[in-house]
């Protein structure tokens, strides 16, 4: 018998459940695993027609990880057996092969029989009298459960200028995580790229190659750092899979979540020369290592921030023929004040002739036509517009729930001036609801995801065994702990440059949302430790037993 049909015959209808998870992406899909292994009754709702989470819905031309593929998986704590059976051939895999690999997840596990694809949880309900959480969906589908886990990630919520005149567009657009599912035909037109984020600069080496001409409409530019992607073989393979749980343990112990070299030290502490060399390392070996390797002070000192802007401003002028776009495209922002993306021939795309940036800084857009984009000084004819405008991050997605709490308290109406919660896991005012990878002060943005949704889900299935050991109902951050938590969060990003800087990690990308550093920025080995300390007694939290 399946985990599906044990849960059915616990449950009948699966109606009433131990267990409501929302979303069948990585966290998801980690959580329904982690609830079985409980031996608790787990039904999941998915907007998608399949699992996937991100890599369900970002099917844009280019899109791929940016953490190595051999941690960008479940690790030996979630499966050892699978962990030693699938091989991915990309250092950075694409979208297709990850969305492959979590589609062989669902099966090897027997999880999709717990998940009911198509279906967008609209409101949460949570029940004093009964203790449960009652949730529907845009199906007319009402659930119970003891236990509420959203799981619908950071990035899930598409922001989606209100240019005007864009309802009159005639030709094609979309937002890049709304993707047509045929995918992109680009071949020969004219293409508009809104965006110069992690998503367009994968988009535009890709695209143009094949359109006729491109137009990025850039703001402000990202740090990007050399991918340097490459094939993976057998010996690549041999190596990884006979070193699997030092690669892993190595991560956990990782500013960021990922197996590379611990930092070398403070920026101040080395010369001018020895800094130049270890930039050049870290800048040959491609991807994170630069950020998560180099200085310990890159975010809190601003010598050495501006050390790395120099850096990096001297390659984009080497790799940018034109020196005024090379100009365009420098960052001003501190680096790693926002997530650098991994370039994958952006710069270089740049040197074609079939591809223009338009700074909208210096010319804003002033509306679609039917036939294009006007801005303040010129008009661009176009056929396609993508929207790589990024996202409403942690909160969009979380309040499009439409969450109420204890005493009919939103979520919305509790985070009005900001959100708040305790350890990114859990909130005031909310029994039994655990956010994975989704609650706002999370260490996602400088962490690789895997890393982290594991140590969450781990958490939360250890909270919930203690309860049923020692038969609490029901379990609530206390107001103090939530406080303070938050305060710790507020201190440890004011220590930093990145509060300065205006990214959807601040929240400006949004008009009118509460600018506030949004994910937790003192490293993932720290985040770990106050979960655990959490969790030690859980002396910040109210339990109760019937």
């Amino acid at each position: 018998m399946t985990q599906a049909q044990v849960s059915e015959t616990r449950t009948g209808p699966g109606t009433e459940v131990d267990a409501v998870v929302v979303g069948a992406g990585f966290s998801g899909l980690y959580m329904l695993r982690r609830l079985r292994d409980l031996g608790l009754s787990a039904r999941a709702f998915e907007a998608g027609s399949d699992v996937g989470g991100t890599w369900y819905w970002n099917r844009y031309p280019g899109a791929r990880s940016d953490s190595d593929s051999h941690v960008y998986c479940f690790s030996d704590r979630f499966d050892e057996k699978m962990l030693a059976e699938w091989e991915w051939t990309e250092r950075y895999p694409a979208q297709p092969e990850i969305l492959r690999y979590l589609q062989w997840v669902s099966e090897k596990q027997d999880l999709r029989g717990n998940i009911t694809f198509q279906a967008r949880v609209t409101a949460a309900r949570y029940d004093e009298a009964r203790n449960r959480w009652d949730i529907t969906t845009d199906g007319g589908e009402t659930v119970s459960a003891c236990y509420f886990i959203p799981a619908v990630g950071l990035l899930s919520k598409p922001n989606i200028p209100k240019f005007p005149g864009l309802d009159r567009f005639e030709g094609q657009w979309f937002h890049t995580a709304q993707t047509p599912r045929e995918g992109v035909d680009v071949q020969g037109k004219r293409v508009a790229v809104i965006g110069n984020g992690a998503t367009a600069v994968q988009v535009v080496p890709v695209i143009a190659q094949q359109a006729e001409h491109v137009y990025a409409f850039t703001r402000n530019p990202y740090h990007s750092l050399p991918a340097r992607n490459h094939r993976l073989d057998a010996e690549d393979w041999s190596e990884i899979h006979a070193h699997h749980k030092e690669i892993w343990a190595k991560a956990r112990d990782n500013f960021g979540g990922f197996p590379y070299a611990d930092f070398k030290g403070m920026g101040s502490d080395f010369t001018d020369d020895e800094r130049q060399q270890i930039f050049e390392e870290g800048w040959r070996k491609g991807g994170f290592p630069l950020a998560f390797s180099t200085f310990a002070d890159v975010l809190a000192n601003r010598d050495t921030n501006d050390q790395f802007m120099d850096f990096l401003r001297s390659k984009i002028s080497t790799l940018v023929r034109d020196p005024q776009v090379a100009e365009q495209l420098t960052p001003s922002d501190p680096f790693c004040t926002k997530r650098p993306p991994l370039e994958h021939g952006y710069y270089s795309a740049f040197n074609r002739g079939n591809i223009s940036l338009v700074n909208m800084k210096n010319s804003p857009i002033a509306e679609i036509t039917p036939t294009g984009i006007r801005t303040a000084d010129a008009e661009y004819e176009v056929d396609v517009i993508i929207l790589a405008t990024g996202f409403d991050a942690f909160t969009g997605s979380m309040l499009d729930l439409d969450i109420q709490g204890r005493g009919g308290l939103g979520l919305r109406e509790k985070w009005a001036d900001g959100p708040r919660d305790y350890l990114a896991l859990m909130v005031h005012g909310f029994p039994n609801m655990f956010m994975l990878y989704c609650g706002p002060f999370n260490p996602a943005i400088l962490t690789n995801a895997p890393t982290l949704i594991e140590q969450q889900g781990e958490w939360v299935a250890a909270c919930l065994q203690h309860m049923r050991e020692q038969g609490y109902d029901y379990i609530e951050p206390r107001q103090d702990a939530e406080d303070a938590f938050v305060q710790l969060h507020q201190d440890t990003a004011n220590a930093t440059l990145i509060p300065e800087t205006e990214s959807w990690w601040t929240g400006t990308n949004i008009e009118g949302k509460p600018r506030m550093l949004l994910s937790w920025c003192g490293g993932f080995p720290a985040y770990r430790q106050l979960c655990d300390d959490a969790a030690e007694r859980y002396d910040g939290f109210e339990l109760h037993a019937s």
